[in-house]
This record gives C-alpha cells, sequence and structure tokens, in this order.
C-alpha cells in the first residue's frame, strides 16, 4: 500500500545509515501485522492511517532505534566509519600512484627504495590524521543539521506523508562510494604531485599521436586550490546522499551548482592561453576539459529539467 511505504520511506530518512535496510523490513512486518490485526486483510486507507498515526511520527519511530546522544549522531556513525576508511584506501592509492611514478623516472635502489616505500606507509597515515580531522568537524555538522527534536503530534500528520514521492530513484551506495575515493585520489595527487600531468603527456606522446599543446604545471598549481574545494564539496555531497538514501530538492539544487561551477572553471582553464606553453590544436589536456564541461553542463541541464518535470506533475 502507498501511505504504508511512504511511511516507511520517511521513518528511513532518519535511521542509521547501516541498519536502515533491515529497521525498515522489521517495520514493515510490524505495520503490517497491527493493520491485519486491527481491521483484517481489507482495510481501507483510512484504517491504514489511524494504524499509522498510532505508530507514532517518523522522528518518534527512528528515535527508538537509536542510541544516546553523542557527538556525532548515531544515524552517522556508520558512515562515518566506512569514510575514514575510504580515506585511508583512497590516500594509500594516490601515495602508491606517486611512488610508482617517480620510482619509473629515476629508478632507486637499496636505502633510496626502502626510504621512498617507508614515505608511501608515513605520508598516507600523516595525511590521513589530518584529514579524520576535517571529516570529524564536518560531521558534527552534519549531525547537528540533520538531528532536529522529536517531531510531535501537534507537528507531524500522516496528511505529510503524501509529499513523499515513492518513484524517486533511491542513489546507489556502490555509486557513491566509488566517487569518495575517486574524488580522495584527486585531491590527493593534484595538491602533492600535480606535474603527474606531464608524466601523463609524456606516455600519450610515447603512443604515436602528437600533442596539440602542454600544459605549464606552474600555471595549472593556481587553479588546485579551486578543484581541491570543488572536489571537496562533491565528497561532502557524496556523503550527504550516501546518509539520506536520495537527493532531495535542496540537495539538487547544490548537486547543480557544483556541476556548474566545475563547468565554468572547466570553461576558463580550457581559454586560459597562459596555462599553455603553446596551442597547435585540441588534442591533449583541453580535450578533458571538454569533456568535464560538456558532462556537467549536461548535469546541470538534466537536474532542472527532472525538477520542472516534477513540479508540473506535482501541481
Amino acid at each position: 500500500m502507498k501511505i504504508v511505504e511512504q511511511y516507511l520511506r520517511a521513518v528511513g530518512y532518519k535511521l542509521p545509515w547501516k541498519s536502515r535496510k533491515d529497521i525498515i523490513e522489521e517495520l514493515r512486518s510490524l505495520l503490517m501485522d497491527q493493520i491485519e490485526s486491527d481491521f483484517g486483510v481489507d482495510a481501507g486507507e483510512k484504517e491504514v492511517k489511524k494504524v499509522i498515526t498510532n505508530f507514532g511520527s517518523p522522528s518518534e519511530v527512528a528515535a527508538r532505534y537509536k542510541k544516546s546522544k553523542q557527538v556525532i549522531s548515531p544515524g552517522l556513525t556508520d558512515l562515518y566509519l566506512m569514510i575514514m576508511a575510504i580515506m585511508a584506501g583512497g590516500m594509500f592509492i594516490a601515495f602508491t600512484t606517486v611512488f610508482v611514478v617517480e620510482a619509473l623516472q629515476d629508478l632507486p635502489e637499496g636505502r633510496e627504495l626502502a626510504k621512498r616505500v617507508f614515505l608511501v606507509f608515513s605520508n598516507t597515515l600523516g595525511t590521513w590524521i589530518g584529514g579524520v580531522g576535517g571529516l570529524t568537524l564536518v560531521f558534527i555538522v552534519l549531525s547537528r543539521f540533520f538531528s532536529g527534536t522529536i517531531d510531535t503530534d501537534e507537528k507531524w500528520s500522516v496528511k505529510d506523508l503524501k509529499d513523499i514521492r515513492l518513484e524517486e530513484k533511491l542513489e546507489s551506495t556502490a555509486g557513491s562510494i566509488f566517487s569518495i575515493v575517486f574524488l580522495f585520489i584527486l585531491i590527493v595527487l593534484m595538491n602533492l604531485y600535480p606535474s603527474i600531468i606531464t608524466l601523463g603527456e609524456n606516455l600519450f606522446s610515447r603512443s604515436g599521436f602528437a600533442l596539440g599543446h602542454r600544459v605549464i604545471v606552474e600555471v595549472f598549481r593556481r587553479y588546485i586550490g579551486l578543484l581541491t574545494v570543488l572536489w571537496t564539496l562533491g565528497i561532502v555531497f557524496r556523503v550527504i546522499v550516501l546518509y539520506k538514501g536520495e537527493k532531495f530538492k535542496w540537495l539538487k539544487f547544490f548537486e547543480a551548482g557544483l556541476s556548474a561551477a566545475e563547468a565554468l572553471l572547466a570553461g576558463i582553464m580550457l581559454f586560459d592561453h597562459r596555462l599553455y606553453s603553446y596551442e597547435q590544436g585540441w588534442i591533449g589536456f583541453k580535450v578533458v576539459l571538454v569533456i568535464v564541461l560538456v558532462v556537467n553542463l549536461v548535469e546541470v541541464g538534466s537536474g532542472f529539467f527532472q525538477m520542472l518535470r516534477n513540479r508540473v506533475v506535482e501541481s
């Protein structure tokens, strides 16, 4: 029944991320048993709404499955620990990539090789500790932002469930995790080893294709700060989507704004002549920028189209 699924979706928004699915299944079973016990298998929507009202508001029901108040909300704890693990893995991959790239260039041996291997682990640990500090602050803010107070019957009504859209597609957990890992690797690589772009250009040249331009790394460094901000916001966005399970209206606006900012920056970099040592064609880093520009513009357009379509359907 639609009203039951809308109620369970509303409760799910407030449940701990890791155990959300199991709790929802338990609640569905309890709710259906209660409906059948009170009104039989042919209960109408009016009777179902009465049972839902007696069950309590989504916040009240979710609160029964939460622990006592902590610095980081219990609903976010599992996600917080998972992101910590992702950070460690992403940073290790990034530093290992830097190690391999540098080793291929100057072929270190003996003590120098051992030193660089040690630096992979020490840099990973040091950067991870610093990253955890920033991550903790983000999750404390999210805990305060999403905590709210327990709804009372005066604030919540079964009628509120009509605004829950079941047709909204739940976001892929695997996709969000992959995006977070990828963005972490980008942040670490570009901040620690921006000349990896030059390495990529050299490898491309060896393939037999002629580069139409080359990136001046010193100029590219000026953009790294802005890129890091956008990628960090992208990580925050994906963390929120993982926690909530889907994109709410304000999250869709946030995503559209982020995509627009990335498209704008890609366009600026594309036509910044100071960024290139010579320009005799588009083959090279500019192709990457064009792809980023087009993909982000498509995301902005499709995002606003979906929001407009939903608004038309609702009206």
